[in-house]
Parts: structure tokens; C-alpha cells; sequence
């Protein structure tokens, strides 16, 4: 069930109504927020309940089990016995394929023959993102950070919350789980912004990561088709459509919470206009670096313990990222790459700027769009060798030039730049809108528009819902 389908429209639609049909019931609200986002988690595949189940009942029984530990010890080897069956559960499920077609490959070296490990593991929609988030409330609660949750169905809606379940935003314990321990109030404004949240982010992701999806994705499937500089457009569209498509996802997620009465974390603060690499990290994707940050950086010592461990913890950081991300050495090639581009800032000591972006930074900007083009290419091409041969691709000079007319991407992004530009101050682009209200539903109407004209494209599945 995508966010930008009829069938969910319809799903949040009764969820809302019955939802606040609830209000003032808040045991009945959570355990409607269960059901809903069960039913959520059931449609993609009701197999793969076992393990949310599993990952939720063993995460609130081990918050109970460490505050109700004798000793610190006890609550210690509680703590790492939830985070390895968490993570251990992760582990098997997203990269047994990888381990598994390593062992037959070194089986054959030796004349062997491993039929077994080419079973094909399905990987749980979502279970990357549910899993950081309960392995970070076990470790926030040993560490004293969040209390133990003793409401089972408030734990259930925390883990589960249907518009973050998929793919994000990964939340801290101590932000969102305190939501559902208290009773909601509906409020018009905060529905307001999350309706205009929810309008651009479904623009984001039909109009710009569907749009350059249906541009590039010829090219990237057979680049020795076409001409050099079809695929080096293709290698710069790529940025917009992982932007498009992660950015629309989290903006729809933030809009739903806000319809429901539940604030969630700000995860995009247009990265597109950093001015250096490690702006651009808290820029994007802000809720996995701060937990990378709080449960990996910062326990192997931080920048507390001498520069060059302060190198390696930050090239630790991104390999753990990349890891996450998939069990892929071209994924394991971006980490490296990322953290070499990290470092320099780091040596200089240059801070991130407080101040927004303007006209001057524009160079900059670029530089850091065009470095983050390259690295990032590896998304889409997680094989070393398939990477190579793209870019090799690049000094083709015959073959065929592709720009297409009519729905072209690179109508829509440059009126996406514009806009966020503008509101590059707010924290997303339909925040604030100073103009007379006919002029707002005017625009209003005028981008849901320009959806449906957009939803045309061949529709296609969340970037992010692979990993």
C-alpha cells in the first residue's frame, strides 16, 4: 500500500475519522493505532507480523527487565541480549543472500556444490527502520535516558506507528513514545500544515523520483545505448530522484502524525542547498545519522580521544551506515567514499554555517551536489562492476541522446528548487503561505493537479523500502 495510491488514500481516510471518533478514549485511540498499523504492515505481507511482533514484545520486556534488574550488571547483559536478537534478527534476514552466495562461491572454488544457500531470503518491508528504533529504546533505558514503558498497547503504537513504520523517520523513545502515553487533542492549524506537508511530499515524489525514475531508468538499465552525455544526465537526475522519493516519503509520514495529533522528527531540511559534506549529512536522512551518532560515534569515543580516532570513528559511522543500508560491497565503497569526502571539513574545523544558504554559496552548493552525484550513483548500481561500467559509459560518444518532451523531470525540479529556496527557512517548503486564501487554494488545486498529471508515470516503489 504506497502513500501515493488510491487504496491508501482510503485507508487514511477511515483511519482519521475513526481515529478521532476515539478522542478522548486514549486506550481505545492506541489500540486502534495498532490495528490500523498492523493492517498496514499485513497488506505488504501479514507473514512477516511475526517478526514486528517478536522485535516489539521482546524490546518492552526487556525495558521492564532492566529497570527491575538487581544489579547493573544484570541490566547490562539484559540490554546486549535485546540488541543481539534485534539486530541478529536483522542481520539474518538482509544479508543471509549476501553470506549465503559467498559461501557457495568459495564451495565451488573447491569443487563443492551448496544448492541450500541459494534459497532466497524475502527481506520484512521496514525492518531496518523498526529495528534501530527498538534497539535505541533498550539502550536508552539501560542508560537512563527514557523511563520503561509499562503500557503494552502505547509500546505496540510506538513501534508500529503505520506513516514512520516503513521507512522512517526513526524516532527516540523519549520523543514519541510519551505521545501515546497522553491523551491527543485534534487541532485545525496542526491539520492544516499537515495536509500542505502530505501535498508536497506526494509532489516530490510522482512529479520529481517518479519522473526521473521514468527518464533515467532506460539509461541506467542499458547505458551503452545511449550517448555519453544521456547517461551523465541520467548520473545527475539520480540525486533529485532519491531526494524525490525519500524527502516526499518523510514529508507524508510528518503529515499523517500531524493529522493524528502525533509530532514526528523533521527528517529533510533541504540537504539540496548544503554547502559542504557534513551539512549536507545533517541535512539528510537527520534521524539515522543522529542515532548513528548516539549509538555508534559516540560510544567508540567520539572526537574525545585524539584526531585520527576521531577519523576512524567517523569512517566507522558511515561503514555502519552502508552496512544498513545493504550488504553490498558497492554500498561498502559509498560508506568509504562518504567518509573520505567527510574528513576534510573535519581537519579545516569548519563548522556548518547557522545562517541559511544564499546566492553567494551558490558555487558551493553545486560542488557539494555534484560530489554527492557521484558518490550516491551507487544506489542505484550496488555492484562495483556494474558502477565502473556506467561511468564508463560516460565517454561515450555515439549512441542515442534521450531527452524526452512533454514530462520531462527537469520541469519539475526546477520549480521544486525554487520553491524550497524560498522557504529554505521553514521546516518544509508549504509551511508558510502569506498570501490571500483564494490564492492559496489556487495553489493548492494547481499542485494537486499536477499530481494526477504526474501519477501517469509508471508508478514506482519507495527507494528506500529495499532497505
Amino acid at each position: 500500500m504506497l502513500f501515493n495510491t488510491i487504496e491508501f488514500a482510503i485507508f487514511a481516510i477511515v483511519v482519521f475519522y475513526a481515529y478521532w471518533a476515539l478522542r478522548h478514549r486514549l486506550r481505545w485511540q492506541n489500540a486502534f493505532v495498532v490495528a490500523a498499523s498492523y493492517f498496514f504492515y499485513a497488506y505488504w505481507d501479514w507473514r512477516f507480523l511475526s517478526l514486528l511482533l517478536v522485535t516489539t514484545g521482546a524490546t518492552y520486556a526487556s525495558g521492564l527487565l532492566i529497570e527491575r534488574a538487581p544489579s547493573k550488571r544484570r541490566a547490562k547483559a539484559v540490554m546486549w541480549a535485546c540488541v543481539a536478537l534485534n539486530i541478529g534478527m536483522l542481520a539474518f534476514f538482509k544479508y543471509f543472500h549476501f553470506f549465503a552466495a559467498g559461501a557457495q562461491a568459495i564451495a565451488a572454488a573447491f569443487g563443492y556444490r551448496l544448492d541450500w544457500v541459494t534459497t532466497e531470503i524475502l527481506l520484512p518491508i521496514g525492518i531496518s527502520f523498526y529495528t534501530f528504533q527498538a534497539v535505541g529504546y533498550t539502550v536508552d533505558v539501560y542508560k537512563g535516558r527514557t523511563e520503561a514503558s509499562h503500557d503494552p498497547l502505547a509500546f505496540m503504537a510506538f513501534i508500529a506507528f503505520f506513516p514512520q513504520l516503513i521507512a522512517g523517520p526513526i524516532e527516540r523513545a523519549s520523543d514519541l513514545l510519551p505521545q501515546f502515553h497522553r491523551e491527543r487533542t485534534f487541532r485545525y492549524d496542526e491539520a492544516v500544515l499537515g495536509m500542505r506537508q502530505i501535498l508536497w511530499g506526494l509532489a516530490k515524489k510522482v512529479l520529481v523520483a517518479d519522473g526521473c525514475a521514468f527518464y533515467a531508468g532506460a539509461i541506467y538499465d542499458n547505458p551503452d545505448f545511449y550517448s555519453g552525455s544521456s547517461v551523465v544526465l541520467a548520473l545527475f537526475l539520480f540525486i533529485f530522484q532519491l531526494y524525490g522519493d525519500y524527502s516526499g516519503y518523510s514529508d507524508i509520514a510528518v503529515g499523517l502524525g500531524r493529522l493524528l495529533g502525533i509530532r514526528l522528527t523533521q527528517n529533510f531540511r533541504y540537504p539540496l542547498f548544503a554547502r559542504s559534506i557534513p551539512e549536507f549529512w545533517q541535512r539528510w536522512n537527520i534521524t539515522l545519522m543522529r542515532w548513528l551518532r548516539d549509538y555508534v560515534y559516540i560510544p567508540l569515543g567520539g572526537n574525545r580521544k585524539g584526531r585520527l580516532r576521531k577519523w576512524l570513528n567517523i569512517l566507522a559511522v558511515f561503514i555502519v551506515s552502508a552496512v544498513w543500508h545493504s550488504a553490498a560491497w558497492g554500498f561498502i565503497v559509498w560508506g568509504v567514499l562518504n567518509a573520505l569526502a567527510f574528513i576534510p571539513s573535519v581537519v579545516t574545523g569548519r563548522k556548518a554555517p547557522r545562517e541559511e544558504a544564499s546566492l553567494r554559496n551558490l558555487p558551493r552548493i553545486c560542488l557539494v551536489y555534484v560530489v554527492m552525484s557521484l558518490i550516491c550513483i551507487t544506489y542505484q548500481f550496488p555492484d562495483i562492476g556494474d558502477c565502473l561500467h556506467f561511468f564508463s559509459c560516460m565517454g561515450l560518444s555515439g549512441g542515442q541522446w534521450v531527452l524526452p518532451t512533454g514530462k520531462t523531470p527537469l520541469l519539475f525540479i526546477i520549480p521544486m528548487l525554487i520553491v524550497e529556496w524560498l522557504a529554505r527557512r521553514n521546516n518544509f517548503a508549504l509551511e508558510r503561505m502569506p498570501m490571500a486564501r483564494g490564492w492559496r487554494w489556487l495553489c493548492y488545486w494547481v499542485i494537486l493537479l499536477l499530481i494526477i498529471y504526474g501519477a501517469s508515470y509508471p508508478s514506482q516503489p519507495y527507494v528506500y523500502f529495499q532497505f
